[in-house]
């Protein structure tokens, strides 16, 4: 496993689109159990309507209908929307229905209702209907809840049905004189209808289609935001409960060191052991090293963040980087003069430290004969804003998803143990981020991981 705790395709608070892309399938899932019940709920009430419509003609304006043909599509509808309601529920208490099935299921109801439709206005005059308008709610709802390719299947359906009314269909007296009766000549007032309906039903296609899928993406990146602002409220209590700790076991610590020193003063007569010698002697280095993790602990919380901005050349931040290394000589720098000669309001310290931190483990991700390297440049982004930017390349072996899901937690590593703590990520992030700089990671084919920040440095 790749020590570096990085990872491709990432954002620094640790999550890669891939899994953000999981957690969201149930939400996904859900949105289409909905959708299909939303949608019986409409079918309801168009068969209502169709009824009212029917009995109104008949009944009220006295206009003669074919009563057992329009009576017989209303119940196929009606049996089809007790079929959908039934799935939809049974999609409702999770049943494991693939999203796929769901888009199919839905487009195959749409383009029944197509064929419905057809068949209602078949029977009841043709073109010449005036219902005949019903096409566009079809077209409407499909560029909603479904897929541009099955809106564009809904659409064409309709544009055909409304060519088939166009050309053949069932008389009804009060339509005769119109230009759009099937038995009316293929002419002016024809051509121009059909044409006029299929461009209005492309139209409407797209830019419908186009805003549904603009919605989902809004909801999506909506979604993901609302994770990434919980989580990163559950790092910030983290890190202040290392904070926390930190100051309260200074003072205990201190006293040891105190009393370690008082100590050191009897050790130097002969008579002492020298096992008892080597004994205090790793007491003062592990008091060392706790004071060490302390150090970090606090500067993990974002104390380290906090230095003073002053004009520092870029250089001299990498020199004060690779010269506390533990191995300076495997990091190869790649910098041209004038990038290094060019001064930016910057914290020296922490930013010297939060480089390390990545340097430090690309090394220990990398087999000890391998370099690490790190690429110095400048560029220039939106409104003419110049940019730091450094691109950190290891050999590791790389990082699986596990790695990638939990990159930059608190007290999260990968090394072995009394190797690392976990905090150096989290201290990097903090310091990037607080400089309104990026910083993004991904995997190195055929291995190793980049990783690539990028810090404002002040216009051109």
């Amino acid at each position: 496993m790749d020590r570096f705790g990085l990872g491709s395709g990432v954002d620094f608070c640790g999550r890669s689109v891939t899994s953000v892309i999981q957690e969201q399938e149930p939400i996904q899932a859900e949105t289409d159990n909905s959708t299909a019940l939303w949608l019986a709920q409409l079918r309801w009430i168009a068969i209502a309507g169709q009824l009212i419509v029917i009995g109104f003609v008949r009944l009220i304006l006295g206009i003669p209908l074919a009563i057992p043909q329009l009576l017989t599509i209303v119940l196929l509808t009606i049996a089809s929307n007790i079929a959908l309601w039934v799935v939809a529920k049974r999609m409702g208490n999770q049943i494991p229905y693939s999203i796929f099935f769901q888009n199919r299921l839905l487009g195959g109801v749409l383009l029944f209702d197509v064929a419905i439709l057809t068949g209602l206005l078949y029977f009841s005059g043709g073109a010449a209907n005036p219902f005949i308008l019903f096409y566009v709610a079809n077209i409407a709802v499909a560029g909603v809840v479904l897929s541009r390719i099955w809106a564009i299947l809904i659409s064409a359906s309709s544009v055909l049905g409304c060519f088939l009314l166009l050309n053949t269909a069932n008389p009804v007296g009060v339509f005769d004189g119109s230009p759009y009766v099937h038995s009316a000549a293929w002419g002016v007032a024809k051509w121009a209808f059909w044409i006029s309906f299929a461009t209005c039903s492309s139209v409407l296609t797209y830019f419908v289609s186009q805003l549904a899928l603009e919605v989902r993406l809004r909801d999506r990146r909506l979604a993901i935001a609302e994770k990434e602002r919980e989580r990163a409220q559950r790092l910030e209590a983290l890190a202040t409960l290392a904070a926390g700790a930190g100051h309260e076991l200074a003072s205990p610590l201190s006293t040891i060191a105190v009393i370690a020193g008082e100590l050191s003063r009897t050790l130097d007569k002969p008579e002492i052991p020298d096992k008892v010698k080597r004994d205090f002697g790793l007491i003062r280095e592990e008091l060392a090293r706790c004071k060490d993790i302390l150090h970090r602990m606090k500067s993990g919380a974002g104390e380290a963040a906090a230095e003073r901005l002053h004009p520092v050349a870029l250089r001299e931040i990498i020199e004060e980087t690779i010269d506390a290394m533990r191995e300076p000589h495997r990091v190869d720098v790649r910098m041209e003069k004038a990038v290094g000669d060019f001064k930016a309001m910057l914290p020296k310290q922490a930013l010297s430290q939060a480089l390390r931190n990545l340097l430090q483990n690309g090394l220990d991700a990398s087999d000890p004969e391998h370099h690490v390297t790190l690429t110095s440049n400048i560029a220039l982004g939106k409104q003419d804003q110049r940019n730091w930017q450094l691109v950190i390349e290891d050999s590791g072996s790389g990082l699986n998803e596990e790695v990638l899901r939990r990159i930059g937690e608190p007290f999260f590593t990968t090394k072995e143990v009394g190797k690392g703590m976990g905090m150096g990520v989290f201290l990097t992030r903090n310091v990037i981020q607080g400089l309104s700089g990026t910083i993004r990671f991904e995997r190195r084919l055929p291995r190793g991981t980049l990783c690539n920040v990028s810090i404002p440095i002040g216009e051109s």
